[in-house]
């Protein structure tokens, strides 16, 4: 049996292929250059993550296979729809950061701890803010992104900027987590 659902607007499509126990994915939109993808598979109990769309020539495409009993364990088999969302923008920088904050390409290189360094390498959309004690990084949080800073997570502590939801990490000026002290700050613009 084949199921065909529309993606991005109508712009692209994704199509499941059952073949026995194994469920067939192939998903593709048209590249906008602005982001990264997510494709959805959602269900009567449920929403199942299938992966990221790649680029590949002017398309940005799926394709993979799962089992059916994964898909049915995540309340998504039978299959009702799909949806393809924004993970991460390419262009963060055209929008303002918060005030008091700015826009971090490259948040390893505040890292002095070699696991530190390496688990922020490749996080984009994070925000810095410094201080004279040391400094804040500030995450986009959503619940079903990766976390970022998993070596820290314990050092985390999510909070609202300009109505977005971050996870703040607080480091000391040799680039040492710290816990913070005030919780009501993360809901304000300094950390």
């Amino acid at each position: 049996m084949t199921w065909t659902y529309q993606l991005a607007g109508g712009r692209g499509g994704l199509t499941l292929s059952e073949e026995g126990d194994r469920v067939r994915v192939r998903a593709q939109i048209p590249s906008d250059g602005r982001g990264l993808y997510k494709v959805w598979l959602l269900g009567g109990r449920g929403k199942k993550l299938l992966g990221t769309l790649v680029p590949e020539g002017e398309l940005l495409t799926l394709s993979r296979v799962l089992s059916r009993r994964e898909l049915e364990e995540g309340g998504c088999w039978p299959p009702e729809g799909a949806d393809a969302e924004m993970a991460f923008p390419f262009q963060q920088e055209e929008r303002h950061p918060p005030k008091g904050w700015r826009w971090e390409a490259s948040p390893e290189r505040l890292m002095r701890e070699t696991l530190l360094a390496r688990s922020a390498k490749g996080l984009r959309g994070g925000l810095l803010q410094t201080a004279r004690d040391g400094f804040c990084l500030a995450f986009p949080y959503r619940a079903e992104q990766a976390f970022p800073m998993t070596p820290i997570f314990c050092f985390a502590q999510l909070g609202v900027l300009d109505g977005r939801q971050y996870l703040f990490f607080k480091f000391n000026g040799k680039g040492c987590p710290t816990f913070r002290i005030n919780t009501q700050q993360a809901s304000h613009t300094t950390c």
